[in-house]
């Protein structure tokens, strides 16, 4: 398989478990279709705040030149198949290249730990937002359970309710 920016033949290298094919001239690489979920949920390396928030800097970087990326990149699998730009996590500014038929991801280089550093941080975040808007999410989900059972409340009867209930979930 060869590279899809500088054509130079990729080799497959083991990281976390995952064997990733990597561009020995570009650093570059690719993940094969449901690699990066894995790759993500299961890094070893967990990077302190100060690297998350270098991320900063980078990111500011990334969204100047996600306007001057017109780069067009074949699929190194498909061959001729055109790989679509998307921006991780929809915020992140780490824009990857994704081929629509095989579902492989293309990362320019330091791409993926830049990926991990971005899901250290919303895990790291992720503590914090539930202790802070937990209640009010369990409030809601109540309320939310509470218009349900109105809205299923068919017959005055609790056990047939209950019934209907099951169905409805």
């Amino acid at each position: 398989m060869k590279c899809p920016r500088c054509n130079a033949v990729l080799s497959p290298v083991e990281n976390d478990g995952q064997v990733v094919e990597v561009c020995p001239a570009c650093k570059g690489e690719w993940l094969h279709a449901g690699e990066l979920q894995k790759l993500v949920e299961h890094h070893d390396e967990v990077f302190t705040p100060e690297e998350i928030a270098s991320l900063d800097a980078v990111n500011k970087e990334i969204f100047t030149a996600e306007k001057d990326d017109h780069d067009e990149l074949n699929c190194p699998v498909c061959g001729t198949v055109p790989m679509e730009h998307f921006n991780y996590g929809g915020t992140s500014g780490i824009v990857l290249h994704k081929c629509t038929e095989c579902g492989g991801i293309w990362m320019d280089k330091d791409q993926l730990q830049k990926v991990e550093e971005v899901v250290d941080g919303w895990k790291a975040d992720l503590n914090q937002d539930e202790a802070k808007y937990g209640p009010i999410v369990d409030k809601i989900e109540v309320e939310e359970q509470k218009e349900l059972d109105k809205a299923v409340s068919i017959s005055r009867f609790g056990l047939v309710n209950s019934v209907l209930r099951r169905f409805c979930e």
